[in-house]
């Protein structure tokens, strides 16, 4: 079993008339705390002078720590530095002991890589994945969870170490794969809320996100799931009346339920602890394992999101390297969805492969303690590619597999083996040897 790491980030950088949201960071502080939870607070140079005796209070006692909220950036790659850097020395001279290495928001600028790279940044959270316009965010293409972002494209992994590109607040993928939705499946305590899909204590929902995470571990070394929630959602003042204080209370609650499920699975680590085990561990993007079943929930609130697909969905594998990203659905060997990170991204296909080839099975030949498989794909241009063989394959390992790139045996599940497709006819050979 690998590692769950749960981090809490809180947007805590708005203010208005000299006064920032610390009522809603105390409300976070006493919900979240009590778990064990240190929370990342994103702040402004304004806003940490401003909550500066509780920042440093929670840091003291509870080891939570800073983030920088991206300033606006315009100009040239020179200007956009200058910005950042004096934000950062805003946020040090509030709180001289903030070390910040993660940015927060503004990760749309198609520079951001290369500023915070330049700047020493290790992290950057705020990106959502396969969010398409909502709150002008449009990311699909990218990784869920942590990758190290291109420099010259923030959407694809680049090769080596970057900055760590972060998720917004963790997603049930398979939903928000399949719907196209997924800002509504998500751990965002007010979306569900809206949504319809959980209210109060009831969060079975949330807690069936958290068991895919959780049943995730078995695949990957780490898994990583950030909530997020702002804290000035989480009062109701002068400059952000964005929810009533029923609303304030339910969220508060929801929060409450879904940490405390959570925190026997999980280690609890500030952006910044995640960002630099992933760094220690990581030479490069590794390979992501995801294994996602459908969870049953209430129907959408229409009111909320009007045009939704709802399912049920299959099962449904999910899997990136730092080359592609590739989706399968139960029982179907060839991945539904390739999105290819050799191809220009644009905001037709995303990456995505438009002609996906298909796999012919010439071969499955059982002896008395192996197996030998052959394959067939015909692909009209080389491509990364992936075959997902549905069945319970944990009687063997994998024994031979010329040009395989990687290949992972999900015990009752699948296999699923890795290679890059050349233009033309590719035979494969699989040999398993029982174990």
């Amino acid at each position: 079993m690998g590692d769950l790491i749960y981090m809490f980030a809180s947007l805590a950088a708005r203010h208005h008339q000299g006064v920032t949201c610390t009522n809603g960071m105390k409300l976070l502080a006493d919900t979240l705390h009590p778990h064990g939870v240190k929370i990342t607070w994103i702040v402004s140079p304004t806003s940490a002078r401003l909550a500066a005796p509780l920042l440093t209070q929670w840091h003291e006692k509870y080891g939570d720590d800073v983030a920088m909220e991206t300033p606006p950036l315009t100009g040239a790659l020179g200007d956009k530095k200058a910005k950042v850097a004096s934000a950062r020395h805003g946020i040090a001279e509030a709180l001289p002991w903030a070390d910040v290495k993660i940015a927060a928001a503004g990760h749309q600028d198609p520079e951001i890589a290369a500023v915070l790279e330049d700047l020493g940044f290790l992290g950057l959270w705020g990106f959502c994945w396969e969010q398409i316009e909502i709150d002008d965010i449009t990311d699909r293409g990218c990784p869920w969870g942590f990758y190290y972002m291109d420099r010259e494209q923030r959407l694809r992994p680049g090769q080596g170490r970057g900055v760590i590109g972060m998720e917004w607040t963790a997603r049930d993928l398979l939903k928000s794969f399949h719907s196209g939705n997924p800002s509504l499946y998500s751990t965002d305590p007010n979306d569900v809320a809206r949504g319809g899909l959980c209210s109060w204590e009831k969060i079975d929902y949330l807690k069936s996100i958290a068991d895919n995470y959780i049943r995730n571990t078995r695949y990957n070394q780490h898994v990583f799931l950030l909530q997020h929630q702002e804290a000035h959602e989480m009062e109701r003042a002068p400059g952000w009346e964005c929810y009533t204080e029923e609303d304030i209370r339910e969220a508060a609650i929801m929060l409450d339920c879904f940490v405390d499920y959570i925190r026997p699975h999980a280690q609890m680590l500030t952006l910044t602890e995640a960002a630099t085990l992933y760094r220690e561990k990581y030479p490069h993007t590794p390979s992501s394992y995801m294994l996602w079943e459908d969870a049953p929930c209430p129907d959408p609130n229409p009111d909320y999101v009007w045009s939704i697909a709802k399912g049920p969905w299959p099962k449904t594998f999910l899997f990136y390297d730092r080359y592609a990203q590739m989706m399968f659905i139960e029982g179907k060997v060839e991945p539904i969805c390739i999105r290819n990170y050799a191809r220009s991204w644009n905001n037709r296909e995303y990456f995505a492969e438009p002609e996906i080839p298909r796999a012919r099975l010439i071969s499955d030949t059982r002896y008395h303690w192996s197996r030998q498989l052959e394959i067939v794909v015909n692909s009209p241009r080389p491509m990364p590619y992936g075959l997902a063989l549905w069945k319970d394959y944990a009687l063997y390992q994998i024994a031979e597999a010329p040009g395989l790139l990687e290949g992972k045996i999900l015990s009752g599940e699948l296999l699923f083996l890795r290679y890059n497709l050349r233009e033309g006819e590719n035979v494969f050979h699989i040999r398993l040897q029982g174990k």
